[in-house]
């Protein structure tokens, strides 16, 4: 049974994707980790702000949780389309649960780029994406004039403002793959 539709993150952007493009997931699925061992704090320091946590989610395939997630803005809001407009800090932290080969980052994200921004994918961002451990934690910080991308220890990919926007619509927006992990980050459930 399918949960929350597609299971993960930047591989599977596209708003509605083909049942054949999951079956590679279901493979890397295998084993899911426990819940994070630690909380997610209720407030962040980041670029001179206080951020609180908006809302925690998870992203599942065949009731297996695949990411969990969690979103940190300036102030708390459900309103998707405010989060995304808003020019203040935000965070959004990601824990893969399960192991995430290089090639479905990269047609993910070519997919996602292409259909989100009408852009390609930076080259440098392309070369940033690798084979992920069940475990990664990936950051993504969003400011004004730009977004950070970074895997937890290892310095950051910077993507435009517009491009950022388009990747965090991907996960709080209304043609987000995973109902679930939106409503968890919203705050909604």
């Amino acid at each position: 049974m399918m949960e929350d539709g597609v299971a993960g993150g930047p591989f599977t952007m596209r708003p509605h994707p083909s049942r054949r493009t999951l079956a590679p997931l279901a493979l890397a699925a295998v084993v899911a980790r426990p819940a994070l061992a630690q909380e997610m704090p209720a407030f962040l320091d980041v670029a001179g702000r206080r951020l609180v946590l908006n809302g925690t989610g998870v992203r599942r395939f065949l009731a297996i949780p695949v990411i969990r997630g969690a979103l940190y803005l300036e102030r708390r809001s459900s309103d998707d389309g405010a989060i995304l407009a808003s020019p203040g800090v935000k965070v959004l932290r990601l824990r893969y649960e399960v192991s995430v080969p290089r090639s479905r980052l990269v047609s993910g994200w070519e997919d996602g780029f292409r259909e989100g921004c009408g852009c390609e994918m930076p080259a440098d961002f392309r070369a940033r994406l690798r084979d992920l451990p069940s475990g990664q934690v990936e950051e993504w910080l969003f400011l004004p004039d730009h977004g950070e991308i970074a895997y937890a220890g290892e310095a950051p990919v910077r993507v435009t403002a517009h491009q950022g926007r388009m990747m965090l619509a991907s996960f709080i927006g209304p043609d987000s793959s995973s109902e679930g992990l939106r409503r968890g980050l919203l705050g909604l459930s």
